[in-house]
């Protein structure tokens, strides 16, 4: 939970509130914009694109692959190198839109 590396994850993580507030007065919250999909209809490749604030028309079309970004840290974003999460670490065939 240090550091999370999904835009999604990112987003959660800045919704807990905080009891001190000094403390929650210096955090930036991470409000996601856009409608959730309906579980009925899940939208074609990445599951978290509608409400991505990177987005681009890759990931509507594709599901990103589960890669590595150490022994222990996976993330399946796209965009993880352009957004600086990739460190070298080679990637799995593992998807997350199954």
């Amino acid at each position: 939970y240090e550091n999370p590396m999904h835009p999604y994850t990112q987003a959660l993580l800045s919704a807990i509130p905080v009891a001190d507030p000094k403390k929650a007065a210096s955090r930036e919250r991470i409000k996601l914009k856009g409608e959730l999909p309906s579980p009925m209809d899940v939208p074609k490749g990445c599951h978290f694109a509608p409400r991505c604030p990177y987005a681009k028309e890759r990931c509507q079309e594709e599901c990103p692959k589960l890669e590595a970004m150490n022994e222990k840290h996976f993330v399946a974003c796209h965009f993880a190198e352009e957004l600086g999460l990739r460190n070298g670490v080679t990637g799995y065939e593992d998807s997350n839109c199954d």
